[in-house]
Order: structure tokens, then C-alpha cells, then sequence
């Protein structure tokens, strides 16, 4: 371990990688420029998600805007002039994760999500449609009036306004839709996981025998039926009900089709074309190394692009990216680098006069220096899937574990040597000063006279299971969580003793040693709730029996348990002798990023306002009180 180093420099500002850093690029004065949404639904409530993971894209005929529906929530281009106004679950969404997108004729924007429902856009404000709230949306349309076309698993509906029932529903055609197409109220057409349908003479037929879950999505134009297929593109012409063969078209995978005049935009197999009924002709025999999600023809010569690496223009003359070039898509000095929005792991370091929070996502390590709104991305953990970060309070190293590249000690400017004793993945990390425990995969290290030791093999435990979370407040009592129950273990004596009782066979997956009352409490979060207690009096809390704990931090100054848990966030608070919540976040009543939380840090700024980070599998929230 290396001696600390006051007041470390995080504040590099020079344009180019340093000591393995992607620092920020130089910002020109033409880059695209953020509009701020002009209000909030949820005021205590900010998130940080890459919008650069497109599912779904839609024009705004009357206006030219464009919309695009992302794992981090809606973004809103103008594209003639380079602007553009992000919105996440803070504005009403239900989570950041949209799956679809839709424009009306009234240029009115609609969503759906991850979670059930149906959402439209109201002053910068996200609005349940209240008669759709409990249906699962699967894809979303319009039809020739520009009237809105819901599919969903309980039916399909046509929308005139957000005020009004559905004027139309029709019967699910079995499965739920990936994709529709709508010539008239008795003229639709759509795919599903059995294959095609067609409503017509109020009934759904089915037009092949069997089968067929290999058509991912459809289009109409003119006499022509467009399917897209695993393997292929086929033309069905309904005027003769043949299938004519297309010229040079490739085989693959065809993702996403946009209707035009001569034919249709096609996305098949990593490459964009323009399809007419006989032909195919790529766009500059370009070839995406991304999947390409949707499709919008501006004309039979310029198209937009989604994709789940940003949204691109195509044109007879060229593909041209567009970005926001600013954190979280772009982070570093290439635009390839940008935030990964499954954040699992979280942790504040304080040094000097400066809060930086710590990222681990699933593919790299981000700083986020709180007292200057400065992004940086650690390009020695590129790609690599970060499980665990600790910092001892006022010391400079920072300790990664990752899935695959086990532990590492990093300090401003070099990398520390791997703990490659440690046998991987890494599962989780604690300790103190000069104290420190990590678990691996077959047991609990401990960092002794500046090597890792095994301490307990998981084949010493007195029952089936393994270790899986590690906690302790002194340094002569180490808490375990296993599959198999809670143990304390005594470094000095070497002795495991196990806890009995409802924890004695619990999947103890997280725990949280603090001091209290010159005591220690521990918290033990398993797949039945949460404990609290010592080594001989638990407590359970009776309100989050039967959720699964996932992340639990204390704030000490108001005397608060934050836990996290596959439902929601929640606060406890000690009360009449017992834990009580008193405060339950979700995505339907805050601007939580999304329902299951992964990991929990808190912060506190300047002005004394604490600030809770909450890490999610769609972007990171950040909830202040």
C-alpha cells in the first residue's frame, strides 16, 4: 500500500489522454448547444443517462423536429439547428428506459416505456394517458389522418387526443405487435411472434399456415406489403399476392423499414438502402458495426438512422453522425466513449475541498468531480465490467474491482499492482485504514503485510453456500453475508461463528456495519427483506417483507437508512422503538431512473444540502434533500 499524497490534482484540463485518463475535448462554438426542458414534474429529482442507445425514432412533419426514443430517456433534435432538450424521468417519464416513440398530426408526442402505460408530452411535462395506464405497450404508430395507432398484449386502440378514450379497439391478435401498419381503420397490418395479420371485415386473419417468428418488422407503401425478416426482406404485392424477387439485395438481418415514394428505406444486415420494387442501392456501401434500431425518410434521397451507438444522417453524398457532444454521450477525446448507463457501483471520495463520485458500469470507470461539473472516463478499465469501489475517507487510493481483471489499487497518475491472488470475479469489498477484505470467488481475502491471503475458503463454512458480501465497523469483528446465512468472523482467533435464528439460513446478498450509540448495528439485506440488530437481538422491518434488498447506505447526518431494493427506494428512519419507512420512491412517483436500484452513495454539497446518487441498469439519479 502506498503512502497518501495530499491534495491529489483531479482537475486536469488538458485535451489529450493522461496516465490512462480520457479527458474532456475542447467544446467549438458551432457544437450542438442544450435547450433545458422548461420544467420539471419532479423538482428534487436530476439523472445522468446516455441517450446515445436509440429503439425508436419519429418526425415531426409540421415542424421538422425530431424525436428519438433511448434507454436514458426522450431526446428532442432540431436538426436544422443544432439544438437539442433531453428529458428523463425528473420530467415524468416512468423511468428512463422508452421503448417507442409516435408524433400525431397535431404534433403531439407520445411514448411508451419500460413499465406499463402510456405517455404524452404536456408543457415539458410527461402525462399518464389515464386510460391506458395498466396495459403493456409494445409499439406505437400512425396511420394515413395521422391518427395515433397503440399496440399493446391486451389489444390494439387508435388515439384522437390525450383527452378522449380510444376511438377504436380491436382484439389482440394473439401475441403483441412488433410492428404495425395502418392503411385505414379496416385495413391493418402487423407482426408478431406467429407472424403476419390482417384486420379487415372487423376480424384478424392470419395470411400464411404456421408459424412464422422470424418477421421482426413491416411496412406499407402503395400496393406493396414490406417484410422484414431474420434472414431477408420480402415484397409482397397485394394487388397479385406474389412475393417478386428483389435485385441485388443482401442477406441479413432486416431491423427497421421507412416507407418513401420510390420504395422504402431499409436497414438489412448493418448496411442502409433504398429499396424500389426491383432493386436495392446502399448508401455508400457504408456498414454499421452497431444494430440499427429505426429508420424516418425525410425523402427518397436523405433518411434518419437510429442506432444503438447515435443517431445518423444519410444521404446520396454522405453519412453524417449527429451528437450532442457533451456528457454522458461523449466523454473523452473520442465521441466513441461515452457513459454507460448500467451503473453498479458507487462511491464518494472526499479530498481537500472537493467531492468526486466514483462510477462503476458495466463497461468502465467514470469520475464525476461534484464541485465542478467535470466528467472524466478511466480508459484502464475500458469495456471492463466494474463490480466494487472503496476509498478510505481523506486517502487518495481508490480500489476497483471488476469481473474479469480482478482488483486494483489506482492513485492520480499510476495504477497500483493487481491483486491477482484473488481469485476472480471479484464479489464485493470493505475495510478500514490499514484493514482491508475482499471476496472472491471461492472466499474472504484480507490484505495482510502488502499481499492478499485467503482467510476463509468457501469450503469452510459449516454449510453449502459462499460468500458474498463483507461489512465491519472495528477491526476485530468481520461480518459475512452468504447464500446460506450471516456469520461473524474474529481476525484474531480465526473463529466463525454463525448467526441463528431467520438469518442463520437466509441469501444474505448485502450488508452495512455502522457505529451508533457508541454500539454496532448491523443491517443485513437478503431476498425476504431487511434486518437489523447485533449478534444476539434482530429486528426485521415488516414493511419490506418479501422485497429483495440490493443496496443499503447510511447518512449520518440526519440518522437515515437508505435501502435500495428490486422495487424501489426507500428511507428508514428509528422511531418508537422501531424501523419505520418514511419515504418510498418509485418510478411512477419520482424521478427514479428505474424500479430496481443496484448500488447507493450520498454526497453533500456547499451549501449543506445532501445529495443521495442512485445507480440503476437505465442511468444514474441523483435525489437531494
Amino acid at each position: 500500500m502506498s503512502n497518501p499524497v495530499s491534495n491529489p490534482d483531479y482537475q486536469l484540463d488538458l485535451p489529450v489522454p493522461v496516465s490512462g485518463e480520457d479527458l474532456p475535448i475542447p467544446v467549438s462554438d458551432n457544437a450542438p448547444r442544450e435547450e433545458f426542458a422548461k420544467d420539471k414534474k419532479y423538482t428534487d429529482w436530476h439523472n445522468i443517462a446516455s441517450q446515445r442507445h436509440i429503439r425508436d425514432l419519429a418526425l415531426d412533419l409540421n415542424r421538422g423536429d425530431l424525436w428519438l426514443a433511448t434507454g436514458g430517456g426522450v431526446l428532442h433534435w432540431f436538426p436544422g439547428k443544432d439544438r437539442f432538450t433531453r428529458y428523463a424521468s425528473e420530467h415524468g417519464l416512468p423511468g428512463n428506459s422508452v421503448y417507442a416513440i409516435a408524433v400525431d398530426g397535431s404534433g403531439q408526442v407520445w411514448v411508451s416505456s419500460q413499465q406499463l402505460g402510456l405517455y404524452y408530452l404536456k408543457n415539458d411535462i410527461w402525462e399518464s394517458y389515464r386510460y391506458l395506464e395498466e396495459v403493456q405497450v409494445s409499439c406505437l404508430t400512425t396511420d394515413s389522418t395521422s391518427k395515433l395507432w397503440v399496440g399493446t398484449d391486451s389489444g390494439i386502440y387508435a388515439i384522437a387526443n390525450p383527452e378522449s378514450k380510444p376511438v377504436l379497439e380491436l382484439p389482440p391478435p394473439g401475441f403483441p405487435p412488433r410492428a404495425m401498419a395502418i392503411n385505414n381503420d379496416n385495413d391493418i397490418w402487423l407482426c408478431n411472434a406467429t407472424g403476419v395479420h390482417h384486420y379487415q371485415n372487423s376480424a384478424w386473419i392470419a395470411t400464411a399456415n404456421g408459424t412464422q417468428p422470424d418477421i421482426l418488422t413491416l411496412a406499407l407503401q402503395g400496393n406493396n406489403l414490406w417484410l422484414g425478416k431474420f434472414r431477408e426482406l420480402v415484397r409482397i404485392d397485394l394487388t397479385t399476392n406474389t412475393s417478386p424477387k428483389i435485385d441485388n439485395m443482401p442477406y441479413g438481418e432486416v431491423t427497421a423499414i421507412a416507407p418513401c415514394s420510390q420504395g422504402v428505406w431499409v436497414a438489412c444486415g448493418g448496411q442502409v438502402g433504398i429499396v424500389t420494387e426491383n432493386s436495392w442501392k446502399p448508401l455508400k456501401n457504408r456498414r454499421f458495426n452497431t444494430p440499427i434500431t429505426s429508420l424516418v425518410a425525410v425523402s427518397d434521397e436523405e433518411v434518419w438512422i437510429g442506432t444503438h451507438d447515435g443517431l445518423w444522417q444519410g444521404g446520396k453524398d454522405n453519412i453524417r453522425r449527429h451528437l450532442t457532444d457533451t456528457p454522458p454521450d461523449v466523454i473523452g477525446s473520442s465521441p466513441e466513449r461515452f457513459f454507460s448507463n448500467l451503473v453498479q457501483t458507487l462511491s464518494v471520495q472526499q479530498i481537500a475541498d472537493r467531492s468526486v463520485l466514483w462510477i462503476g458500469t458495466a463497461r468502465g470507470l467514470f469520475r464525476y468531480n461534484l464541485s465542478i461539473d467535470d466528467w472524466r472516463r478511466d480508459g484502464r478499465f475500458d469495456t471492463q465490467d466494474i463490480r466494487a469501489i472503496f476509498n478510505i475517507p481523506e486517502q487518495e487510493t481508490i480500489w476497483v474491482a471488476s469481473w474479469s481483471k480482478g482488483l486494483q489499487g489506482l492513485e492520480p497518475g499510476k495504477q497500483l499492482p493487481t491483486a491477482s491472488k484473488i481469485s476472480e470475479p471479484i464479489l464485493a469489498f470493505t475495510g478500514g485504514r490499514d484493514n482491508y477484505w475482499a471476496v472472491g470467488i471461492d472466499g474472504l481475502y484480507r490484505y495482510d503485510d502488502s499481499t492478499w491471503k485467503l482467510a476463509i475458503a468457501n469450503s469452510d463454512l459449516p454449510v453449502r453456500g459462499w460468500v458474498q458480501s463483507v461489512s465491519l465497523v472495528v477491526s476485530d469483528r468481520v461480518w459475512l453475508g452468504t447464500t446460506a446465512g450471516l456469520f461473524l468472523y474474529t481476525p484474531d482467533s480465526k473463529q466463525l461463528t454463525p448467526v441463528t435464528g431467520s438469518l442463520g439460513s437466509a441469501d444474505v446478498s448485502v450488508l452495512l456495519a455502522i457505529a451508533r450509540n457508541d454500539s454496532e448495528l448491523l443491517f443485513a439485506g437478503t431476498k425476504q427483506g431487511l434486518y437489523a440488530g447485533n449478534l444476539d437481538k434482530w429486528e426485521t422491518v415488516p414493511e419490506l417483507e418479501n422485497r429483495q434488498i440490493t443496496a443499503l447506505v447510511w447518512d449520518f447526518h440526519d440518522n437515515s437508512l437508505w435501502v435500495g431494493t428490486d422495487r424501489g427506494l426507500f428511507r428508514l428512519q428509528y422511531r418508537d422503538n422501531t424501523w419505520q419507512v418514511v419515504n418510498e420512491f418509485n418510478v411512477r412517483n419520482s424521478g427514479l431512473g428505474e424500479n430496481r436500484v443496484i448500488a447507493i452513495a450520498i454526497s453533500r454539497d456547499d451549501s449543506g444540502e445532501t445529495q443521495l446518487w442512485v445507480g440503476t441498469a437505465c442511468g444514474l439519479s441523483c435525489y437531494r434533500y
